[in-house]
């Protein structure tokens, strides 16, 4: 049981790290077009476009810009993530 455990929270870990790299990416608009940010996530486009849709959902100004071939923020915007162990 403790194995279970142990995976499950290296999961979520992965996935803080993951939000963590989203933003800080979009902060700085360096992330390049949809399928340049999903490579450099390790992820395929889809699994991109559902975090980019569940951000947005919660709150997040994600907004892609073709010009400068980025997502940014169209607003100012802070992350916030946080873990409660029981």
């Amino acid at each position: 049981m403790k194995l279970i455990q142990s995976l499950d929270f290296m999961k979520v870990f992965k996935q803080i790290q993951q939000l963590q790299q989203i933003h800080q990416l979009i902060i700085s608009e360096q992330t390049g077009t949809p399928k340049e940010f999903a490579r450099k996530l390790g992820i395929s486009p889809r699994r991109l476009y559902d975090i980019l849709d569940e951000l947005k959902s919660r709150g997040a100004p994600i907004a892609y810009s073709r010009t400068i071939k980025s997502y940014f923020y169209n607003k100012k915007f802070q992350l916030d993530i946080s873990c409660h162990f029981l």
